[in-house]
């Protein structure tokens, strides 16, 4: 199983690809919305990656529950248990 550090060098690299950021910009700190400028259309597409990526099914409400970087990690985690 990958370690944290792994799966949220994975997660950070999909969002910097999606939002189109330098992963060294994104911290767990780092908002959706108010950072990022998230629409429905980006959070689908960062579900549609991540799910292939990490082999989950993430339920679109539950993921927009999520405000931050760091947020989606550990959502991710807790999938993968």
């Amino acid at each position: 199983m990958p370690t944290t550090d792994a799966t949220a060098e994975r997660v950070i690299s999909a969002i910097a690809r999606i939002f189109k950021k330098d992963p060294a910009e994104l911290t767990g700190d780092t908002r959706f919305v108010e950072d990022l400028g998230a629409k429905s259309v980006n959070i689908a597409q960062l579900i549609a990656v991540l799910e292939d990526d990490f082999g989950v099914a993430i339920p679109f409400m539950e993921a927009r529950r999520r405000k931050t970087v760091g947020e989606a990690i550990d959502f991710v985690m807790q999938l993968r248990h």
